[in-house]
């Protein structure tokens, strides 16, 4: 079967009171998806109510061809909050809006703290998405963000080989930027999974076996 494309609900908080402060991540998913011809949406948040109506108008587009990604571009808590200017936002809140979301395939955190295992693993169990991914530590803004595109390019376009592009699984692109990039472990980068069977629910680190010298 051919393999769906993303359709991407991107929803950033502003990072700064700063008028001069420039940074957003639309312009770098944009140009992605721009490249791969992959549908995209973006909307500035401050509180849980505005995640709340985004989230619920792109769970009703109907869109059976395409995999619908939220990606939630803020500051993060290791209290397990999205920081924004107005409001802290718990993970907890988060299931909430995404639980009657049952067309959401995928949930990227774009933020500092929350990939911890055990919050992801709660948040997916809670919600339909079949994927979360996330980084547990500081990360710097514009790695990061690169790190994301990479981790997005791979699963829908194909990660690059010496004779072809393979397109990966969540899990399988976790494990290839760990492999090529101990940056990715370094920022704690993880991402929890559905898989068949007794379980349900893996972590990419938990299945990540380090490669072997020689």
């Amino acid at each position: 079967m051919r393999r769906k494309k993303p359709c991407f609900l991107v929803l950033e908080s502003y990072w700064s009171e700063d008028l001069r402060e420039r940074e957003s991540v639309q312009p770098f998913v944009k140009g992605l998806c721009d490249l791969y011809a992959w549908e995209f949406h973006y909307r500035t948040f401050d509180s849980a109510n505005d995640l709340k109506l985004w989230i619920n108008n792109f769970n009703t587009i109907r869109r059976s061809r395409s995999d619908k990604i939220v990606y939630l571009a803020t500051h993060g808590s290791k209290a397990g909050r999205l920081r924004t200017l107005e409001q802290n936002i718990p993970l907890t809140t988060i299931a909430r809006i995404l639980q009657p979301a049952k067309s959401i395939v995928g949930l990227h955190l774009g933020s500092c703290n929350l990939g911890q295992p055990k919050s992801l693993e709660k948040l997916a169990h809670k919600t339909s998405v079949q994927w979360v991914a996330a980084y547990d530590k500081e990360v710097p803004w514009l790695e990061s963000t690169s790190l994301d595109l990479l981790f997005w390019s791979w699963i829908y376009a194909g990660a690059p080989r010496p004779k072809r592009h393979r397109r990966l699984s969540p899990e399988s692109a976790a494990h290839e930027l760990y492999d090529r990039f101990n940056y990715a472990r370094e920022m704690g980068f993880r991402v929890v999974f559905r898989r068949p069977g007794p379980g349900g629910i893996a972590s990419s680190w938990d299945t990540w076996s380090p490669p072997q010298p020689g």
